[in-house]
């Protein structure tokens, strides 16, 4: 199913994609009001593994 991408501004449409198509930031510029706009995908992308979750957040080993 595509997704229909449209300005910020005055919501022409911009171009169609399909769930995940966007892997990096995208900047287009409307042909009908001139808006440059700023696109990212939805979920950003996993280059390192997380840290392993701790039983304490500030990294105190006192009680």
């Amino acid at each position: 199913m595509l997704n229909n991408i449209r300005c910020g501004t005055c919501s022409a449409l911009l171009f169609k994609a399909g769930q995940g198509a966007i892997a990096n930031d995208i900047e287009i510029k409307c042909r009908r009001c001139g808006t440059l706009n700023h696109l990212r995908p939805c979920e950003p992308l996993h280059d390192r593994q997380e840290r392993p979750k701790r039983n304490n957040s500030c990294g105190s080993t006192s009680p």
